[in-house]
């Protein structure tokens, strides 16, 4: 399973009391709060009463957790779980760096494919290249899907969207079904067309 996510739980905060580190990138973030700064900056998925929001945490103190595109507001207490998605500021010191045609599209974004939405990430892989999941908020079980064969040629990036079997099921899908998109950047969006089992149409990602 690909390593997308670092994850910070709301029992850690309880525990160590926003004082301890749980993995490298809140150690770093944790680094400026002690500094007597809150900037964080890193996309993040935050789960909370029982629902979740995404977003660019802004800052985390022992009181809010603040989030921008969308702006969001949270108190600490209802925060059951940080996760920061992978992006270009994340890279570890032994991973493989992007090329110059990959790193404009890093990133997070808010998709819309016909009449369904929802989020596309765009992340380096630790082995070279940049790899990407999806998600829709309001089709099938709003699982993340790992997309396949992510390949950026100047300024178009190709993937698959495919399922079989018993992953079908795990995401929501009745069929087995397998569609290829491709799409042009311009600036901080992507826009393009898909073709696959029995469908076709056009998509666009806006970060």
């Amino acid at each position: 399973m690909l390593n997308l996510e670092k994850i910070l739980t709301n029992n850690d905060f309880k525990k160590i009391g926003l004082g301890i580190l749980v993995a490298a990138p809140i150690f770093f973030l944790l680094g400026y709060f002690m500094k007597g700064c809150g900037s964080v900056n890193r996309q993040a998925k935050v789960t909370y009463s029982g629902s979740f929001t995404e977003g660019t945490l802004v800052s985390l103190d022992s009181k809010n957790v603040i989030l921008r595109d969308p702006d969001f507001s949270l108190p600490l207490e209802t925060v059951e779980k940080i996760e920061f998605l992978e992006d270009a500021q994340s890279l570890s010191p032994n991973q493989v760096p992007l090329s110059d045609t990959e790193k404009p599209f890093v990133g997070t974004y808010k998709l819309q494919v016909g009449v369904h939405k929802g989020i596309l990430s765009i992340f380096p892989r630790k082995t070279g290249g940049i790899g990407a999941t999806l998600r829709f908020t309001n089709w099938g079980k709003g699982s993340n899907e790992i997309l396949l064969g992510v390949k950026v040629t100047g300024k178009t990036i190709k993937f698959v969207r495919s399922c079989s079997g018993a992953r079908c099921s795990e995401i929501g899908s009745n069929v087995p079904f397998n569609q290829t998109y491709t799409g042009d950047l311009d600036g901080k969006k992507i826009s393009g067309v898909y073709q696959g089992t029995n469908s076709s149409g056009r998509w666009i990602a806006e970060r």
